[in-house]
This record gives C-alpha cells, sequence and structure tokens, in this order.
C-alpha cells in the first residue's frame, strides 16, 4: 500500500493495484490526508505517474539503469477533429508524444464540466508495453477530472520520438464547443527523473 513504501516493506503487485484505486487524488479529497498522502512521493499534492512509478519501477526484477544518462524530454499534445460537437456525438482526444526521450511513465490532469461531458474510455494506440492506469475522478470539491495515466512495470521499453500514443473517448452530453486543457502534465524516465508540461 503507498502509506508503507517507505518503510521496511516489500514492494509487490499489490502496491500497484492500491494506486490504481488511487490515481489523481490530491490534497483536499476525503481521502488524501494521512494514510494516502504517504504515497505522495514528490509531494506535489496529487498521485500521478510519478508516485506510481516508485512501485512500478521496483516490480519485475526492477529497472536495468543502462539509460541513467539520459534525461526525460518531450511533452504530450491533445487535439480533436474539431471544436464543435453536437449532443449524443462521442468526441476523439488524441494525445500524441511530441519529441519524447526516455519516457518510462506519463500522466496528466484532463477537467470537465459533468453536465456537458462523459467519459467512455481510453483506446491505447501506441503506448508500448505501459499499463494503463487512467482513472476518471470526482473530487470532494464536486469537480470532475480525467487523469490519463501510462506507468511501465519493471525494465520494460520507454516511449520515445513523436506519435499518436492513445484517445480519450467523451460523448457530448449536451452541444460543446470542446476547449478542454491538459494540466498536471509529468513524463518519467527509469531513474525517477522528471519533467513538468
Amino acid at each position: 500500500m503507498p502509506g508503507d513504501i517507505n518503510n521496511d516493506h516489500k514492494i509487490d503487485n499489490n502496491d500497484l493495484t492500491s494506486y490504481m484505486n488511487y490515481t489523481g487524488l490530491r490534497k483536499g479529497d476525503a481521502d488524501f490526508e494521512g494514510y494516502i498522502s504517504k504515497g505522495d512521493i514528490n509531494k506535489n499534492g496529487l498521485i500521478d505517474a510519478y508516485d506510481i512509478s516508485v512501485v512500478a519501477t521496483q516490480l519485475d526484477g526492477g529497472v536495468q539503469t543502462s539509460d541513467s544518462a539520459v534525461k526525460v524530454s518531450g511533452s504530450l499534445r491533445i487535439t480533436t477533429a474539431k471544436q464543435n460537437y453536437k449532443k449524443g456525438e462521442t468526441i476523439e482526444v488524441m494525445v500524441k508524444g511530441v519529441n519524447l526521450t526516455n519516457v518510462n511513465a506519463l500522466s496528466f490532469a484532463l477537467p470537465y464540466n459533468q453536465q456537458e461531458y462523459e467519459y467512455e474510455g481510453v483506446q491505447t494506440l501506441n503506448t508500448g508495453s505501459m499499463e494503463n492506469f487512467t482513472y476518471d475522478r470526482l473530487h470532494s470539491d464536486g469537480s470532475k477530472v480525467l487523469y490519463p495515466t501510462f506507468v511501465n512495470e519493471g525494465n520494460k521499453p520507454v516511449l520515445k520520438g513523436s506519435e499518436n500514443l492513445f484517445i480519450i473517448k467523451l460523448k457530448a452530453k449536451q452541444n460543446v464547443n470542446f476547449n478542454l486543457k491538459a494540466t498536471d502534465g509529468i513524463l518519467v524516465n527509469k531513474n525517477l527523473e522528471y519533467i513538468n508540461f
């Protein structure tokens, strides 16, 4: 469990399962303070890809540090085919990696109005061997935020280059002008070095 990972606790898949349930919990949520907040390893007030990576990089024999000199870099960009959608239409939000180097985990927040949108799922395209920890969370303050989150377990190939990674599918619950913005973006390498985008 996240609260145990700083102690003499042997990391196992149960720890990763816990994180699957806690992805996107943030400071201010009823569940966050105390137990869960101990899992916020980078102390940014949010359970994100970095925190999950601390556990995931220790699984399956752990990571090999041959890439240790290679820094993590790049960013993610979200786009849609058009701006205006009619009620009932499915909106496909393309998430593209741009000039990625040594990306072992990634996550961002996509806040949305639940009167306007309904989350339908994620279609993976080029996320390699990464596990999908995406969570659609209703926060204690009533805000709705999707947390697309992908993390490698153990020593899996990293993402690099520029390509379409996955598609977020939302349904328009009324006529909408799509203007959602990604926030709290983070890219992490195998050494747990990270950049925000």
